[in-house]
């Protein structure tokens, strides 16, 4: 039936990637997302990634775990070689990074901003795929029109994608292609890019699903709250150091003047250098104790709270102060942690399978396709896995032969 129509699921005809046919049009129509259903400014986002540390702690921590597992080609021998072989080289032709650099800001930058993308370097004559680099998320949008909306064929898909360059930075884009050049709007700093060209991972969606979701954004407003009481809390207690100092001047005895008064004041300033200082008996010096309010504490718990929920990560492993829970609790909230870290492997895979393997099989014309096998997500202690593998074994559910690979690999001997 032939390579490419197999590549597209088979059919009596076949058809060229890209490229527009006589298809049955849908019926549903997409738009831009209303101006409050857009997300989060980006720079915000990172901004919060930057500055706060639960955010920081909580998406490095799920990153690494994602990471520590492991990964591996598998399928037809040749095919694995080639795009192997491919990976490999990843960074000889674009920027200077490794396929593993790309795969973790892949997941990264999906956790901050809720989007990352990825570009296909083609060869000057667009028949090859020669390597594969990184788009900042911040400067990365669809092409959009003069009204602001999202610039769509007829089948309701992006026509492009527009890369905002820093000022004094000059590179070529691709042409607008001529049916949509009256559609597309974009400013003297800015590039077009072919959809072809971008690989567009969304973590989470909602609507048309233009947009992805991250993890900070549910929480985006609890942080920025967080951090504004926190700066607050510490900008007070630095301005108050200690408790303020107050004089009593006088007694039912001695009438003070209003020189007494200054005099006593001018010798409270010297407390800031000054050790020592001696007052008449009828002076009463004595500190002004100031309570901290308890509804700030709570305030701020309530905050974190809430922002660890929406990162998906429990309190105790996100601040990592050994919070007061109970083993059991803890090892269900580990649990759905890793339901979650899973759940973003398997969407990450089936984006790049789709819209970079798939692409690299057809321009560098690899026969087969093959398969990412992600390792174990978990924090499981070894021994704990060690133990109940062996009773598997000495119930007879397991043969000794069938865990060879995990024992090398946990020992590190692979």
């Amino acid at each position: 039936m032939g390579y490419i129509a197999e590549l597209f699921g088979g059919g009596k005809k076949t058809y060229e990637l890209g490229k527009n046919y006589d298809f049955p049009e849908q019926i549903s129509v997409k738009a831009t997302p209303e101006q409050e259903d857009l997300p989060e400014d980006p720079y915000e986002l990172e901004r919060a990634y930057r500055k706060d540390s639960i955010c920081f702690n909580a998406i490095n921590k799920h990153v690494q775990m994602i990471m520590s597992a492991g990964y591996e080609l598998t399928g037809e021998e040749n095919s694995v070689k080639q795009f192997g072989d491919f990976f490999e080289n990843v960074g000889d032709v674009g920027e200077d990074i490794t396929f593993d650099e790309i795969f973790e800001a892949i997941y990264k930058y999906q956790m901050i901003y809720g989007n990352a993308f990825v570009e296909l370097v083609f060869n000057k004559k667009m028949d090859r795929i020669v390597d594969l680099t990184l788009a900042d998320p911040k400067r990365m949008d669809y092409a959009k029109t003069s009204d602001g909306k999202i610039a769509l064929n007829k089948y309701g898909k992006p026509i492009g994608y527009i890369l905002k360059l820093p000022w004094g930075v000059t590179a070529e884009g691709d042409k607008i292609p001529e049916e949509y050049k009256s559609k597309v709007s974009k400013d003297a700093n800015q590039i077009f890019m072919l959809p072809e060209r971008i690989c567009h991972f969304r973590l989470y969606t909602v609507g048309d699903r233009f947009y992805g979701i991250g993890l900070i954004e549910p929480a985006y407003k609890s942080v920025v709250r967080k951090m504004n009481i926190e700066e607050a809390q510490t900008n007070s207690i630095y301005s108050r150091g200690t408790y303020p100092v107050i004089a009593y001047v006088g007694d039912p005895t001695h009438e003070p003047t209003p020189q007494d008064i200054d005099a006593v004041l001018k010798n409270l300033v010297k407390l800031k250098h000054d050790r020592y200082m001696a007052f008449q008996n009828w002076v009463k010096v004595e500190p002004l104790e100031v309570k901290q309010s308890d509804v700030v504490d709570q305030t701020l718990d309530y905050l974190r709270l809430n922002q660890t929920a929406s990162l998906g990560m429990p309190m105790a492993f996100a601040t990592g102060t050994g919070e007061n829970t109970n083993r059991a609790t803890l090892n269900n909230q580990q649990r759905f942690l890793e339901f979650t870290l899973n759940d973003i492997v398997k969407k990450t895979l089936s984006t790049f399978r789709k819209y970079i393997l798939k692409r690299i099989s057809f321009y560098n014309r690899i026969k087969e396709i093959p398969k990412i096998k992600w390792g174990d997500i978990g924090a499981e202690e070894i021994n704990e896995k060690s133990e109940r593998l062996a009773r598997y074994i000495k119930s007879g559910a397991l043969k000794p032969e069938d865990i060879t690979r995990f024992i090398k690999k946990s020992e590190g001997l692979e």
